[in-house]
């Protein structure tokens, strides 16, 4: 009769002594209250602008191709006492205003066309990649060719830089309709007319705000291009002069201005993006 033997696994080795063994914190990721936000974004925006401020004065940068906040503040004020500067933010308010409006008319249509019926799809979808890829400010001799380099010139090239992207994101949007949602709606004896308006267009929201957003955004991009290169008109025409004449001032002054527009816009619409999202929930 053969004894059976037990192996016992190796002891392992415990913590040295005197040593304690480091606990894993599980990650969390706490979201910034909207007042956390402001403060910080704030602090950080005048942090840079005193630090600019000083290495001016102190001559670290030079003022003539850097220029200073003060700097800018002085260009705005004699600006506004000669009368340029309010005309030309009011040029470049009508522009943006009118260009972006009818991207925006334009983009929602032509969206809900492409993203709800597969022939209209079909159709636009090459033009539509093929104008949104290819770079539009290659057409401005053309443009000024066929439109002049007026007003007209100027609203053309905002409207085809800021109508694609509205486009495609709402096309896209209107088509992630949810299919069980579909079935449903089906089942009940929905018609496509009211599929599309109680169905996939509050559930494209997200996607239709996300369009109007890059649209704002491109549409400010469109009404510099235009400006600066068709007729030097609003603050495009402004930073363009400064520019050339090395008032760095003064240009600086329009890129603030855009960038404060930009700033507002981008506010105002996730505002109405949140109300829109609480509406669609509901």
């Amino acid at each position: 009769m053969s004894a059976v033997t037990i192996e016992t696994p190796p002891a392992t080795a415990g913590p040295a002594p005197g040593r304690r063994r480091r606990t894993r914190k599980p990650a969390s990721r706490s979201a910034l209250s909207t007042r956390s936000r402001l403060l910080l974004g704030g602090a950080g925006l005048v942090g840079v602008i005193a630090l600019w401020e000083i290495a001016s004065r102190l001559g670290w940068v030079d003022p003539l191709v850097a220029s200073s906040p003060s700097g800018v503040a002085t260009s705005a004020v004699d600006l506004i006492e000669n009368g340029t500067l309010l005309p030309a933010m009011g040029s470049t308010l009508r522009l943006f205003l009118i260009g972006f409006g009818i991207s925006l008319g334009a983009g929602l249509i032509i969206g809900t066309l492409c993203g709800w019926y597969q022939r209209i799809d079909a159709v636009l979808d090459p033009w539509i990649s093929i104008l949104y890829a290819s770079p539009r400010i290659a057409f401005l001799p053309l443009i000024a060719v066929w439109f002049g380099p007026g007003f007209l010139g100027q609203l053309v090239v905002v409207i085809l830089i800021a109508v694609f992207p509205i486009i495609i994101n709402v096309a896209s949007g209107v088509r992630a309709i949810d299919r069980d949602h579909l079935r449903m709606a089906q089942s009940f004896g929905a018609t496509n007319r009211d599929v599309l308006l109680k169905i996939a267009l509050p559930g494209a929201i997200p996607a239709v705000a996300s369009g109007i957003k890059q649209g704002m955004m491109q549409g400010l991009l469109g009404v510099v291009v235009a400006e600066y290169f068709l007729g030097n008109t609003g603050i495009g025409g402004l930073i363009f002069q400064a520019g050339l004449m090395l008032r760095t001032g003064e240009a600086l002054l329009g890129a603030v201005i855009f960038a404060a527009a930009a700033l507002a816009l981008s506010s105002a619409l996730r505002k109405v993006e949140s109300k829109l999202d609480r509406w669609r929930t509901a």
